[in-house]
């Protein structure tokens, strides 16, 4: 979305428990490093022909299912006129930033950038709808997405219904992890998943964002309710997404419109009522021609895996700090292993129930089922769950982040290489079967998941027991 992955703010420490920190707001979504100063002009970049391609599919609301994905993956930006066969929820279109602040709280705190400096401030939404209703502006602030999951604002606001499908959060992260947040800030001590799927964004005319990937290679879903946004789009090619890396390490994106340099930049407005979606991995700009008031979401999904992999590695190389990535990312990947295995050849390789009341260093046997198993995979699918494993493995020791739920990742590799050989003739004709091989955890019955007691931390390990090191686990 509108997010700037080269931010060189200082890392935060995590565990300063006097001063609660934050996967700040500013990370997602939102237009967290907006250029201030650039020397280019940009009034030129909003005219020019150069930039009329048009990598835009549009499509009807009800023509985007689990099959279209599956059949044609999702490598192409695509644009709905309005929000009718997507069955997303939003609120009614006078709803106001007043309605906002009700909503989340007068004294929530939001993060805010001055657009002539590119600071950084905190304001009370309070103040913030102060300024945004005022008629007269000495300065041009725009909020950063603000993330509402656990706020009243989130009964408002439904996703689309491919998204809800397709996300992982919902599809793969533990459902008893997500049920148990609490805490409607993004404090990270306090995180118990990736909290990127709600977000809203309030800005004012003349805010630009300039090029960026969504963090973790995330897609995105945008509706504009109220206002008009212009993107300049490019796609992910390789040659392209080398050039990035340069243009970001260059640490002169001040100076040069990154959309002059490729072979190829396309430009499309949003209008009010207009609902987009935005691939893996596509680099794009914003600009905001009109006060808007947008709502949002971020999420990783199966058709895009090995997109998202490729992005995980440009962060490294160009020192994304941790706050601005995806949170759980590697964690999210052996999940993803895992349900692959278990929804496919049958096997669990989560801990049981009474887990945490074991000596976690016990050895965990993979438990079986009697799943049904008459599964097809799409190619896409296949080529992004081999990814995983490639990156997995190209990781350090310590960057590896095995979820304590999984006790033996040497057992899920080993099954998940079973996968892969079971599965690589499958069909693609018989693949296109319109339901998600990772379908919601929601909709499974309760009792063919294996329970878990909640832990405080999800990915860590459970108080007072000593995990081995991964090394000693593969």
């Amino acid at each position: 979305m509108e997010e700037d992955v080269t931010s060189k703010r200082a890392t935060r420490r995590l565990r300063d428990r006097k001063n609660p920190k934050f996967y700040t707001d500013d990370w997602a979504l939102g237009e967290d490093e907006i250029d201030g100063y650039h020397s280019f002009p940009l009034e030129e970049k909003l005219e020019s022909d150069q930039f009329n391609h048009s990598f835009v599919k549009k499509m009807n609301g009800s023509d985007l299912t689990i099959a279209y994905f599956q059949e044609h993956g999702f490598n192409t930006p695509l644009l709905f006129d309005d929000k009718a066969g997507l069955d997303l929820r939003l609120p009614s279109p006078n709803f106001t930033v007043n309605d906002v602040r009700m909503c989340v709280g007068s004294r929530r705190l939001i993060d805010v950038v001055d657009v002539t400096t590119q600071k950084n401030i905190e304001m009370s939404m309070k103040d913030w709808q102060k300024y945004y209703e005022s008629t007269s502006k000495d300065r041009l602030l725009n909020v950063i997405s603000l993330e509402f999951s656990h706020t009243k604002l989130e009964n408002y606001v439904q996703t689309p219904k491919v998204v809800r499908l397709l996300d992982w959060v919902d599809c793969v992260w533990p459902r008893h992890f997500k049920e148990a947040q609490i805490e409607a800030t993004n404090v990270v001590d306090e995180m118990k998943y990736p909290k990127v799927q709600k977000y809203v964004l309030m800005s004012v005319k003349g805010c630009y964002t300039d090029f960026h990937i969504d963090f973790g290679g995330t897609s995105v879903w945008y509706h504009i309710l109220r206002g008009s946004k212009i993107f300049w789009l490019i796609p992910p090619t390789e040659d392209n997404l080398v050039l990035y890396e340069k243009w970001v390490l260059s640490g002169k994106q001040g100076d040069v419109f990154f959309g002059d340099i490729v072979k190829k930049c396309g430009r499309v407005t949003l209008a009010t009522g207009s609902t987009f979606f935005i691939p893996s991995g596509w680099i794009h700009a914003v600009y905001t021609p009109l006060d808007s008031l947008v709502f949002g979401g971020n999420f990783l999904h199966s058709f895009g895996i090995e997109m998202q992999l490729r992005i995980a590695q440009i962060e490294e190389k160009t020192h994304v700090p941790q706050k601005f990535r995806y949170p759980f990312f590697t964690e999210m990947l052996w999940y993803g292993l895992e349900r692959y295995v278990y929804n496919c050849l049958g096997v669990s390789h989560l801990c049981s129930e009474d887990y945490y009341d074991e000596d976690v260093s016990a050895k965990v046997e993979p438990q079986k089922t009697e799943t049904e198993l008459n599964v097809n995979l799409t190619q896409i699918e296949v080529s992004g769950i081999k990814g995983i494993v490639i990156y997995l493995f190209s990781l350090p020791y310590n960057k590896r982040s095995v979820p304590e739920l999984i006790q033996n990742p040497a057992s899920l590799i080993k099954e998940v290489k079973v996968l892969l050989e079971k599965h690589r003739p499958d069909s693609q004709k018989l693949s296109i079967t319109g339901k998600a091989v990772l379908p919601p955890l929601a909709d499974i019955n309760d009792a063919d998941i294996p329970k878990r007691k909640i832990s405080s931390a999800p990915v860590g390990r459970p108080p007072g027991q000593k995990r081995k090191r991964d090394s000693d686990l593969w």
